[in-house]
């Protein structure tokens, strides 16, 4: 499949060479197709038929493009694991990569989407009676902050009780435990293995056995982190994707075909440095369950044309503009908090305990903000150049 774009603000031109079907917009439709047999028909559309279909193909677009960097890590991951290669190397790298994406996300929420949402908000207040000099949006950061805190100690109570296996290898843990404690036995380690040794033994000798309860308190260990691996995934995903139905909403309310495409260029960009790392965090996540991780990348990639979609609804409905803009903000405002949980909780204080240098990843959160914000200065000079 051979395609050439050529992107326009007047006119769009998309070229698709499969089957020999061509596909040509420009303030309409002419499609020709001589798959089977040659016939050509046009359609005409009026200016808020043809911005709604643009949208549409735009998202598609935009779809396709997060799958591939959301599936890119989990291939390179995939392949890694393969050919064996589990060194303290690629540990290293896989936390530097995820050190990038938390820079990624970092200025994501405070360069972009909290700009964003303030300009939506004066914008509103201005517009409605509200006016107002008291902060909602920062209150609707710490609203969205809290609500996923709170749903995720909530997950965590739900697994703790649907999970009986975690808990009786605890009491098996303690039930072995207070066995050697009657008997006078202690723990102790010799020769870094771990041994039981039984101090009230006949013959004045120590009987040394290994210790079968460090053995199951380490199962115990292995799947309570299991089990907060994959609702901290849970969690990731779902922030994620409500951010992006978000970015889609973006999309779908623009009523200018010239504000449709600069914001889509701008999403474009910013969505496959972002696909990247979330599908990175998801593929870390669930490296021995490949199935959840794709399945969850690709819900993740489909929230944006979701958003695109509802964006649209919202702009051909009959709501009042005001109404409609301040729905936006508390939604975008909302999705600040989600951000800032995800990249303070989930990604940099959790490459932050790890045993890898500090200033590296550091290093490595300066390069992934400093990425973002480079193009944000890039869209910042094209707008003025537009403007003039």
């Amino acid at each position: 499949m051979n395609v050439r774009i050529k992107l326009k603000f007047e006119t769009i031109y998309l070229d698709f060479t499969l089957k020999q079907v061509y596909f040509y917009y420009e303030r309409g439709y002419n499609i020709k197709s001589d798959s089977f047999q040659r016939y050509s028909f046009k359609i005409t559309t009026s200016g808020d038929m043809r911005e709604a279909q643009l949208q549409l193909l735009l998202a598609l677009a935009m779809l396709i493009a997060t799958l591939l960097a959301g599936f890119a890590p989990l291939k390179v991951l995939t392949v890694v694991k393969n050919n064996g290669v589990q060194s303290r190397m690629i540990q290293r790298i896989l936390s530097l990569l995820s050190c990038f994406a938390g820079g990624v996300f970092l200025a994501t929420c405070f360069l972009d989407v909290i700009p964003h949402v303030n300009g939506n908000f004066h914008v509103f207040n201005k517009n409605s009676s509200l006016n107002t000099r008291y902060p909602l949006p920062e209150l609707l950061f710490c609203i969205g902050f809290f609500a996923v805190y709170l749903l995720e100690e909530l997950c965590l109570r739900l697994f703790a009780h649907k999970t009986p296996s975690t808990h009786s290898h605890t009491r098996a843990s303690e039930a072995h435990e207070e066995r050697l404690n009657a008997f006078g036995c202690s723990e102790c380690e010799c020769d870094g293995r771990d041994k039981i040794q039984t101090k009230n033994c006949g013959d004045g000798m120590d009987s040394i056995a290994y210790g079968q309860l460090r053995k199951v308190s380490s199962i115990a260990e292995s799947l309570n982190k299991a089990e907060t691996t994959t609702l901290q995934s849970i969690t990731f995903a779902a922030a994620m994707s409500f951010h992006s139905i978000l970015e889609g909403l973006a999309l779908g309310v623009q009523d200018s075909t010239t504000g449709i495409m600069s914001l889509f260029i701008s999403l474009m960009i910013h969505k496959g440095i972002e696909a990247f790392s979330v599908g990175l965090q998801i593929s870390k996540s669930n490296s021995r369950r490949l199935k959840v991780a794709a399945i969850t990348i690709l819900i993740y990639s489909l929230m944006t044309p979701v958003g695109s979609i509802i964006g649209m609804c919202i702009q051909n409905s009959n709501l009042q503009s005001v109404l409609k803009e301040g729905l936006v903000t508390v939604l975008e405002a909302l999705a600040v908090g989600t951000f800032i949980y995800v990249t303070f909780f989930e990604v940099l204080a959790a490459e932050r305990a790890n045993e890898f240098s500090n200033i590296m990843q550091l290093i490595a959160i300066i390069i992934g903000f400093s990425v973002v914000a480079l193009f944000q200065l890039l869209e910042l000079f094209v707008m003025s150049v537009q403007q003039h």
